[in-house]
């Protein structure tokens, strides 16, 4: 878990947090890690400025961080506790990990780019942070690393992700789109019920589908 107090952009983070309050977001420790996680750090330099807009921008190897208003929502959707160990599939700049860092026990993040791996973990080491760790890998694959309490994606899936069960604890949750490639998808909460998932919509986003394998050159 991270100790580290950088400063972040005060105008913007405070900015996040009353879009936030809009959605009935208020919770202590989300707010806490939102102060202690510069946005700025995990964004490319030419969108500095841009941090804390409410919409995506374009990172390496071709992919798309989500705005940071999504990453909050997501998270406030997965409700991480302490004692809880993540999985997040598609680690991207880092960002989001580095905020469950603060609010789980442990974050397993796993991307099919070692670019984007590499990059998270050096921004992760500035920041202090030593309770995640990293792996590239098919996001569609098991882990090996046993049961986890919950399941991020910064993805979408055609359809419910079945395979996620065998990767969960009972009860469970998972947080994660789902929808046609290249369309509107719902994220959704999924939560493990024995053999299958109760489902439940929460706000519609577009997200990239997700794909089999790992990046060989990136």
């Amino acid at each position: 878990m991270s100790n580290n107090q950088q400063e972040t952009n005060p105008e913007g983070v405070v900015g996040l947090m009353l879009r936030l309050r809009g959605f009935g977001i208020t919770d202590t420790r989300l707010m806490k890690a939102l102060e202690a996680i510069p946005h700025e750090q995990f964004i490319p330099v030419e969108h500095y400025e841009k941090a804390y807009r409410p919409r995506s921008m374009p990172i390496a190897c071709g992919q798309t961080m989500v705005s940071p208003d999504t990453t909050a929502r997501m998270i406030t959707a997965l409700n991480p506790q302490p004692s809880h160990t993540v999985l997040e599939i598609g680690t991207g700049s880092g960002y989001q990990s580095a905020l469950l860092s603060m609010l789980a026990k442990k974050v397993h993040t796993i991307d099919r780019y070692k670019t984007l791996l590499s990059s998270a973990q050096d921004r992760h080491q500035r920041l202090n942070i030593s309770n995640v760790t990293y792996a590239q890998t098919d996001g569609g694959a098991s882990t090996e690393q046993g049961l986890y309490d919950c399941i991020i994606c910064d993805l979408a899936f055609e359809e419910m992700p079945r395979g996620l069960l065998d990767q969960l604890v009972s009860g469970g949750l998972v947080v994660t789109a789902i929808g046609p490639k290249g369309g509107e998808q719902s994220l959704v909460r999924l939560t493990k019920i024995g053999s299958r998932f109760e489902r439940e919509d929460l706000f519609s986003v577009r997200f990239g589908s997700f794909e089999s394998g790992i990046a060989e050159a990136l």
